[in-house]
């Protein structure tokens, strides 16, 4: 009895372990970093060919003092103001972990940078174990990014839900034989 439940133990800290390592790092914007742009939605179409998932990591790739990033209201993104602040990153470089499902809005505060220099982007969140046609059932085709194939959906085996499961049912094959 013992032997299966240390075998329980250890498939449940595996699959925890998948969970956390199912995580994913974006840089925001790509190769064009956090900046200023020409397209008052370069950064909200940017957004919209990812699926972020709680857990997952935003890489504002910028210099400070030149910009920062403050998370604030969906009001605030919209007029280009911070009187609703959630959080701020003044300093070089800010790596924003997405602790929450639901709507993230990020702007730089600094003096004509959210506009006109457009450096504004809202983005949804959604749970780390949803699937992925429940996201895109709505959302727009994007561009291709890095690592897309033809007829790859943008589907990995790095969501954490099919990782975990697929750990949890070789655990269970191993436990009965």
């Amino acid at each position: 009895m013992a032997g299966v439940q240390g075998k329980l133990i250890t498939i449940m800290v595996l699959a925890s372990m998948l969970q956390i390592a199912s995580a994913v790092t974006y840089t925001v914007g790509d190769a064009v970093g956090w900046t200023f742009v020409e397209s008052a939605t370069f950064y909200d179409d940017w957004a919209k060919t990812h699926t972020f998932r709680v857990g997952d990591e935003l890489d504002f790739v910028y210099s400070f003092p030149a910009h920062d990033v403050f998370q604030v209201s969906e009001t605030d993104v919209a007029s280009c103001t911070n009187a609703t602040t959630i959080q701020k990153w003044e300093f070089s470089n800010a790596k924003v972990t997405l602790n929450s499902v639901g709507y993230h809005g990020y702007i730089c505060s600094l003096p004509s940078h959210c506009s006109p220099g457009n450096m504004k982007m809202s983005l949804q969140v959604v749970a780390a174990d949803e699937t992925v046609s429940e996201q895109f059932a709505d959302a727009p085709a994007g561009p291709p990014t890095a690592g897309d194939t033809p007829g790859n959906s943008g589907f990995t085996l790095q969501s954490g839900s099919a990782l975990i499961f697929l750990t949890v049912a070789a655990a269970l094959v191993a436990l009965l034989s």
